[in-house]
């Protein structure tokens, strides 16, 4: 009995289940993978097989190999682990001829791979800087077994192009078709891939990668044409029956074709195919050519229903693309009226503060499609100038860096930072623009208030549904990163430990919801040197919180290419807020690493990955229905109700002042953090905290 009782006061409570359980789910995917490499290469599993392959994606050392060779790979490699640091040999040391340090290896890197392809012996001391490094190892024999073989025909079948000795550029030929040129790339689509989609069934991968991605080599009015050219091949005239019969069904094949892509094109694009127009004008042209085939075609019903139902889409979406213009951005804010997450229309307003070199300054209402350059003509009609100087439009943050925007640059205002500036001004004025003291943010907490009435849960709560709705809104991510910082190093002395733990769980109900945005936000503003330099601080947090907040930050590692965020999103199901920055970067090196073009062939393979980033983005958030978005609301109205409460005891005013006054602050507080953004004086402020 008294046994029993010991063990039920040991009992873990449930945040330390679920903080144990996350632990687990961070170290689990390594443990697993080691334990596989452990494994003969005979007994590991397909499903074995395919998760070490899906891990040597990410080994820096073997990226330039094919997919063939990493899977052959994935049977033979191995793990090899030495707890200590110290020195071990490869061969015999004499014939490494004494050549000292021959190079230095960092964690992703390889060594003796010549010695394998030329088939002579190895000789190496390997020192080991740290305890518990761990190789991954392919056995001489196993590499001559299956390797060899595959690298050679590999080899043979590559082309390098080299820039000062370095590969730049390595196209490998393989059976796949990874290019094509663009008018066969179409055709292939419209007589292979757009005959075989079953309706109702997943789109096919090829044709969603061309919807998705053919405005980067293919214009969509270029697109439109070739459909309409396919659509209306003249038909040869036949005195023969049978031929007349075979002719009249190629032309039925080839209008059913033009008409199932389109049907696929806007469904897979929704309301953003009919803001293209060129494209909205297709659906009306071709629903003409429909129409004119009908008197003259037999068996043209099933397509003209189809092109009937996308003419009535296009309608729908022209009322909602009609709608009034609406001010999206209020002097930098995102104001309540903002149509996200539906689209922003080109004629939707930004009212922008443009401050002059004189430290004048004027509100002026700016519509989203205007460049930088009818910006800049618009000020110059404002001031009734008469100069004929050459004037840019330039953003100065707080920090004092500037960027001058080129004339060709859209929707500005969006594009702006924190707490920056928007000049417009001479080029001979552009290096005498300075900071404005009021771009330095808050000198005090001016959110202390709600911080201290509103809890955790319902922070996290209130931050998802606005994140929910501002999905495409990028820059709210650097604003909640620099809110977490902002009010840690601006709290009273003695609530700072308070504040710090309250954005720690914010993070914790954020992952809760899915809402990774919030989550990683929280996590590098936590992170900002500024920050996690207070050790006083820290170290009067509850080790259950600093463990876990250690947790969070193992997720933002970036070794293998974010390898611990990429597996925990992998097992959440949609819908879900990523971590916009990274799918930007992933998108970046993609474009920037990957020609288009190669020999006038399109480069598919690249494609491909951009199609794939895409994709994701769009499960993240496919599952957001109606009444998902009404239960956040409704849990978000509750937490208002309990907000009055806690007002009218502390204030004692009115019920219709309160709910007026509820309504305001929750939506101005969330809406429109004031932040600090310089780091020179998150720096300042963080060593003030230090000496008090």
């Amino acid at each position: 009995m008294p046994l029993m009782e010991s063990c039920m006061k040991e009992v873990p409570s449930r945040e330390d289940l679920a903080s144990a359980i996350f632990f687990l789910s961070t170290v689990g995917p390594d443990a697993l993978f080691r334990m596989i490499l452990k494994k003969p290469p005979h007994d590991r599993t397909p499903e074995e097989l395919e998760l070490v392959y899906e891990e040597l994606l990410h080994v820096k050392a073997l990226s330039h190999l094919s997919t063939m060779v990493k899977r052959e790979l994935a049977t033979v490699i191995g793990y090899e682990h030495h707890s200590n640091a110290a020195f071990f040999l490869y061969g015999d040391s004499i014939l490494s001829n004494k050549a000292g340090v021959v190079c230095t290896l960092q964690e992703g890197d390889d060594f003796g791979k010549l010695a394998l392809v030329n088939d002579s012996p190895r000789a190496a001391t390997i020192v080991l800087r740290e305890d518990h490094a761990q190789f991954l190892t392919v056995d001489k024999h196993d590499f001559n077994r299956y390797l060899l073989r595959i690298l050679r025909d590999v080899e043979a079948n590559t082309v390098r192009l080299k820039e000062h000795g370095q590969d730049v550029l390595v196209l490998e030929k393989i059976n796949l078709p990874r290019g094509a040129a663009i008018e066969n790339s179409q055709m292939y689509v419209l007589e292979t891939r757009v005959d075989a989609q079953e309706d109702g069934a997943e789109l096919d991968v090829f044709l969603e990668d061309l919807v998705l991605t053919h405005i980067i080599y293919l214009p969509t009015n270029t697109l439109c044409n070739y459909l309409k050219h396919y659509y209306s091949r003249p038909a040869e005239q036949h005195a023969d029956p049978l031929v007349a019969l075979d002719v009249l069904e190629r032309q039925l094949t080839a209008r059913k074709r033009v008409v199932s892509f389109l049907w696929l094109w806007v469904h897979t694009l929704g309301i953003h195919y009919f803001m293209d127009p060129a494209a909205n004008a297709f659906v009306e042209e071709l629903y003409c050519h429909v129409l004119e085939d009908c008197r003259t075609l037999p068996g043209m019903a099933p397509i003209l229903a189809r092109i009937t139902a996308l003419r009535d889409l296009r309608e729908k979406a022209r009322r909602t693309l009609a709608r009034h213009p609406v001010v999206v951005l209020e002097c930098g804010v995102l104001t309540a009226m903002a149509p996200a997450p539906n689209p922003i229309l080109p004629s939707d307003i930004c009212n922008q503060i443009i401050h002059l070199s004189d430290t004048t300054s004027f509100a002026l209402p700016i519509l989203m499609d205007k460049t930088a350059a009818e910006i800049c003509e618009l000020v110059r009609r404002r001031l009734r100038s008469s100069t004929n100087d050459e004037l840019a439009l330039v953003e100065v943050k707080s920090s004092g860096e500037k960027v001058v925007f080129y004339d060709g640059y859209v929707s500005i205002p969006t594009m702006l930072s924190l707490n920056s500036n928007l000049y417009v001004a001479s080029k001979d004025e552009i290096d005498s623009l300075v900071p404005q003291v009021d771009q330095n943010g808050p000198v005090e907490s001016v959110h202390a208030s709600m911080m201290e009435f509103v809890g955790s849960h319902e922070l996290a709560e209130q931050l998802h549904l606005l994140h929910t709705q501002l999905f495409e809104y990028f820059i709210r991510f650097n604003e909640v990163q620099y809110w977490a910082t902002t009010e840690v190093l601006l709290a009273q002395p003695q609530k700072r430990v308070n504040t710090l733990r309250k954005f720690i769980k914010i993070a914790m109900y954020a992952k809760e919801n899915r809402d990774l945005m919030t989550l990683f936000a929280i996590t590098l503003g936590l992170s900002n040197i500024a920050v996690s330099r207070l050790t006083h601080l820290w170290n009067r947090l509850p080790a259950k919180l600093r463990r876990q907040f250690a947790e969070f930050e193992s997720l933002l590692d970036p070794s293998r290419n974010h390898r611990p965020y990429r597996a925990l999103v992998a097992k959440m199901l949609p819908p879900l807020i990523p971590f916009v920055p990274l799918l930007l970067k992933d998108l970046t090196f993609i474009h920037e690493g990957n020609k288009t073009y190669y020999n006038g062939l399109v480069n598919f393979e690249k494609m491909h990955m951009i199609a794939n980033i895409l994709r994701k983005f769009r499960q993240c958030k496919s599952r957001y229905t109606g009444e998902q978005l009404l239960n956040i609301c409704a849990v978000f109205l509750r937490k208002c109700e309990t907000y009055s409460v806690l007002y009218h005891k502390l204030e004692r005013i009115s019920a219709p002042q309160l709910e007026s006054k509820k309504i305001f602050e929750t939506q101005n507080f969330i809406r429109n953090f004031r932040v600090v953004d310089n780091q020179r004086r998150l720096v300042e402020l963080s060593t003030s905290n230090v000496t008090e």
